[in-house]
């Protein structure tokens, strides 16, 4: 075994860094980032504003490329990690247009890395959480950061009028960074890709006609999962926990945007039945939204935006991560892992440069990350477009759909850091270009990290 797969495969922790990392927001990536730090010998302060992990959500996907990180924690496949109540297991995905006339039915494989696992989003945050707090992470929930400030030995947060002082920060406060402004020095311009509305409830909760009832009598100790595409709209209807949860979204371009910075919010199902209402296959979606139990459905605008020049500050302690990054549509199935990609690879940076080279450390990660994170940013709006103006037809899907990317999730982010490291923070120190090599090698113009 080489030193690189030796360090890769480790999963205890190496001894104290002495590098103190202040992380705000405490989703996804943040979590992530927690335990990652942890790992590399680093100490851990997290902030996040909500009063808990609690967050609303329906389904996600782990592909190879994030479930690579998370499996080095314990040694354990991806699937042992989480309860049977919040894996997805299905043999077979079914894409149908509006008429429901079935136009691909793809064998699912959860060891495949480009299917990957699909899982509940509160059962993530929760296996997350419940990780960081067996490691004994300083982690504090109703927190709410009120001003960033930097200097050269060190940067840090002012929460409830105390100064409290890191040799970083990462910032991964979501879509609507209140960090993206004062870390990068840019406007961002977030673009709606369209509205959502989701819902997933108990099964034995569905409040609604027969007809609901019967077509979930299918899933009996299984699941299945079936979506259904019309121009500019996608529904998709399914099951989790081997059947013990509906689980519904609908995904509407060119709709109008729901009016809040919340992640998501109450909504009732109204709006998704006018979207179908002409569909030939509305019958067999109907009966489901309309069994919604009250205050189940949920809406929220779809948003992205053009890649950011730059994640890492000025004096180079502050770096933002996640959806703070980089927003991301829903297409790829990408949020998660690339946030996931982000925590470890910032995580084994500083671990690298140590506590006097903590810029270092920080630009070397945009090196690393922004130009495989940016594009992966662009390919979902291309695809998102394809994909549903041709009512999920043919080519669009076939042609370009993600069994097409393999150099997404195959990816392994963590023994891509520890090789590609030198080169990265040579071309920091030595102002040079770097090429990066964890995207396909005609698109080596998207960096645009300094």
């Amino acid at each position: 075994m080489t030193k690189i797969e030796a360090i890769t495969e480790a999963s205890s922790s190496p001894g104290p860094s002495g590098i103190t990392v202040i992380i705000v927001g405490l989703g996804i990536s943040g979590l992530a980032a927690a335990i990652e730090c942890h790992r590399r010998g680093h100490a851990v302060i997290g902030f996040e504003k909500k009063p808990d992990t609690n967050q609303f959500g329906d389904l996600l996907g782990i592909s190879g490329n994030g479930a690579r990180v998370l499996e080095r924690w314990n040694n354990r496949p991806i699937l042992d990690m989480f309860g049977d109540d919040d894996v997805c297991r299905v043999s077979t995905m079914n894409i149908c247009d509006e008429a429901g006339n079935l136009l691909h039915a793809i064998p699912y494989d959860p060891h495949d890395p480009v299917q990957g696992n699909v899982v509940r989003r509160s059962g993530l945050l929760d296996m997350l959480y419940r990780e960081a707090f067996s490691l004994g992470l300083d982690l504090r929930f109703g927190v709410r950061v009120e001003e960033y400030w930097e200097a050269d030995s060190g940067a840090g947060v002012v929460v409830r009028g105390e100064r409290i002082r890191g040799d970083c920060v990462i910032a991964s406060d979501g879509v609507h960074s209140k960090a993206r402004r004062f870390i990068t020095d840019q406007d961002i311009t977030l673009v709606e890709g369209g509205v959502a509305y989701r819902s997933i409830f108990r099964k034995e909760d569905i409040a609604g006609p027969p007809d609901a009832q019967m077509l979930l009598s299918k899933s009996q100790g299984q699941d299945f999962w079936t979506t259904y595409i019309g121009n500019n709209t996608m529904v998709a209807i399914g099951t989790a926990g081997k059947g013990e949860y509906v689980v519904w979204t609908c995904v509407a371009r060119g709709r109008v945007s729901v009016d809040s910075e919340a992640w998501m919010q109450p909504a009732t199902v109204s709006p998704a039945l006018e979207y179908i209402a002409d569909w030939p296959a509305r019958d067999r979606i109907a009966p489901i939204l309309l069994g919604t139990p009250p205050q189940s459905c949920f809406n929220h605008t779809l948003l992205t935006a053009e890649p950011l020049k730059r994640w890492v500050s000025s004096s180079g302690r502050m770096i933002l991560i996640g959806d703070a990054a980089h927003p991301l549509l829903p297409t790829l199935g990408q949020g998660a892992n690339q946030g996931i990609e982000d925590a470890a690879v910032v995580a084994i940076c500083l671990e690298l440069c140590g506590k006097n080279n903590i810029p270092l450390a920080l630009r070397a990660t945009e090196k690393l990350r922004h130009p495989r994170a940016s594009l992966i940013q662009k390919l979902a709006i291309e695809i998102s477009n394809n994909f549903m103006e041709s009512g999920g037809g043919g080519g669009a899907f076939k042609g370009q759909g993600i069994s097409q990317e393999p150099w997404i999730f195959n990816h392994d982010c963590i023994r891509h850091a520890y090789e590609e490291f030198p080169k990265a923070a040579m071309s920091v120190t030595h102002g040079t270009p770097y090429t990066p090599t964890n995207i396909p090698i005609l698109c080596h113009d998207t960096s645009g990290s300094r």
